[in-house]
């Protein structure tokens, strides 16, 4: 699909990586997938089979975690895993063996049996709804990852209670990331951006060996170019979960799509995004939802645990109402903050 480049200047701009593809060779892709715009730029190894490779994958990924798609596994886990076994390929089983794991360690925080209240809420669709209490109430009970039963050896799925659906909103976009990055490396690409819709992964090195610049938005104004923080990092991905993504206003209220599985309601704390930064992207992807929903304090407390079961190293960004950013420990990376208004802690 050809997309208007001019449409979505602006995003680009707001992914901020400062020294662009200046010595970029080859066209970069643009496509629309995972709804969003999915952009790759394999600089000057770019070539037309690579990036039909890349695209061939997103695309087939955006098919197997489609919510609508029949013939998308997500769609049948949604339709059939109540009442029998749903067998499903590699990659879905991948992504919810993740999840799975990611909901033990945070207590539910992040649980992609959420779709109930998403699709209850409808924050991204353009008939939104404010849930009653009693609405909300009928659907709390079928959010549980504990109801989710996995069967590694012959890759099958059952959902333990009728009316119970996953939605892999909050992790799809990292494990397609990752995946993008493995077709990378089996090319021996020296250098790539990887943007799908915020979630950004820069891969390999810059030339000379520069660090690659990566910002941050700034959420009292997410629509424009300069953003709020700029990071200066190796290969890493770089994912944020903000209250300014998507949402609609009702009155005088904000309901964003970030919701609590615990009371079904968007979640209300100090936080106005959480930034993720990880080789992992997949892990980036669910740990900024599972953190916004705990607030700072409660996952400063779990990252060593974290850390500790996958093997990963990972650092983390918190972005406050009060206009403070702060980090966590020892926290590796140059970084700026573009606005005199904010301050670090």
């Amino acid at each position: 699909m050809k997309i208007d480049l001019k449409s979505f200047a602006p995003l680009l701009l707001l992914l901020l990586l400062f020294s662009f593809s200046s010595c970029s060779k080859a066209d970069p892709r643009f496509e629309q997938a995972l709804g969003t715009i999915c952009y790759v730029d394999l600089y000057n190894q770019g070539t037309e089979a690579i990036y039909d490779e890349i695209f061939a994958r997103i695309d087939q990924l955006n098919t197997e975690f489609s919510l609508n798609k029949a013939e998308s596994d997500l769609f049948n886990i949604n339709h059939f895993a109540s009442h029998e076994k749903v067998f499903v390929g590699n990659d879905v089983f991948k992504v919810l063996e993740t999840a799975q794991k990611i909901a033990a360690l945070t207590d539910g925080a992040f649980d992609v049996s959420i779709e109930p209240l998403v699709s209850l809420w409808h924050v991204n669709s353009p008939s939104p709804h404010v849930a009653s209490q009693s609405e909300i109430d009928d659907l709390l009970p079928l959010v549980d990852y504990k109801n989710i039963e996995l069967n590694p050896e012959e890759k099958s799925v059952r959902l333990l209670k009728p009316g119970m659906q996953l939605d892999f909103g909050g992790i799809a976009k990292g494990y397609v990331a990752d995946e993008v990055a493995k077709i990378c490396k089996k090319h021996k690409i020296r250098r790539a951006v990887i943007d799908l819709g915020g979630n950004v992964y820069v891969y390999g090195k810059k030339a000379k060996n520069a660090l690659w610049n990566v910002g941050v938005k700034n959420p009292e104004f997410p629509d424009v170019s300069a953003p709020l923080l700029k990071i200066s990092i190796p290969q890493m991905a770089v994912v944020t979960s903000g209250m300014y993504e998507r949402f609609f206003e009702e009155g005088e209220k904000r309901y964003h799509h970030i919701l609590s599985p615990k009371d079904g309601y968007p979640i209300e704390n100090e936080l106005a995004s959480v930034t993720v930064i990880s080789e992992n992207s997949m892990l980036a992807d669910a740990l900024t939802t599972a953190f916004f929903v705990l607030g700072k304090q409660a996952s400063l407390a779990l990252m060593p645990r974290i850390e500790q079961n996958f093997r990963e190293d990972f650092y983390v960004i918190f972005i406050e109402k009060n206009r403070t950013v702060s980090f966590s420990p020892n926290f590796p990376f140059e970084y700026k903050i573009l606005y005199e208004n904010w301050s670090s802690l």
